[in-house]
């Protein structure tokens, strides 16, 4: 019989042959790497705008811990209750903070920074969590009994002799921005 001719007894039983099946776990090739590549830039965009790596002198934080282990301080807007430090300033990891009372935290990783801390308070103010080591600072009201801290006086200047004349116990000055913090801490 010549060859590409119909056999003479017709096609075999079953009709055509069928097309080999796909398989269906072969888009998982496809769909794993995109879903990889999706999760880890959103995850990198919201520590971008959520996180320090982006965070720059005269925005505020909110930090719950001063420790190695704490979590990472979260943006927070300067208004808001829970935005207890501002950022005086941002400075290479192995650099020193401008002169004054600062705060830090530094970060390491890829790019090593510092953060100077300012406490980001108003005169009138009152923080539980002042006069610890590693707490982060809390707004409270002035009556509640847990404050340690009250601001008797906040100045746009750095200078101890703002707080002259005042009921302060004590005082926080900062170069950057230039801030004084004249404070009544509890006895």
């Amino acid at each position: 019989m010549p060859v590409g001719q119909p056999d003479a007894f017709g096609p075999p039983p079953g009709g055509q042959p069928t097309a080999p099946k796909r398989s269906k776990i072969g888009w998982l090739r496809f769909a794993i790497p995109v879903l990889v590549v999706v999760i880890g830039g959103g995850l990198f965009l919201y520590n971008h705008f959520t996180g320090t790596g982006s965070a720059q002198a005269g925005e505020c934080l909110s930090v719950t811990e001063f420790s190695r282990t704490a979590d990472e301080p979260k943006k927070a807007d300067c208004g808001a209750q829970e935005a207890n430090v501002k950022i005086g300033a941002r400075v290479a990891g192995d650099e020193s903070c401008p002169e004054g009372d600062y705060d830090t935290i530094s970060m390491s990783g890829r790019m090593s920074y510092k953060l100077c801390l300012v406490v980001n308070v108003k005169q009138g103010d009152c923080l539980k969590g002042y006069l610890s080591k590693t707490a982060g600072y809390q707004k409270v009201s002035c009556t509640d009994p847990a404050k340690d801290a009250e601001m008797v006086k906040v100045a746009a200047v750095s200078d101890q002799a703002t707080c002259e004349g005042t009921e302060a116990t004590g005082v926080a000055t900062y170069s950057t921005p230039p801030t004084t913090l004249c404070i009544k801490t509890a006895k």
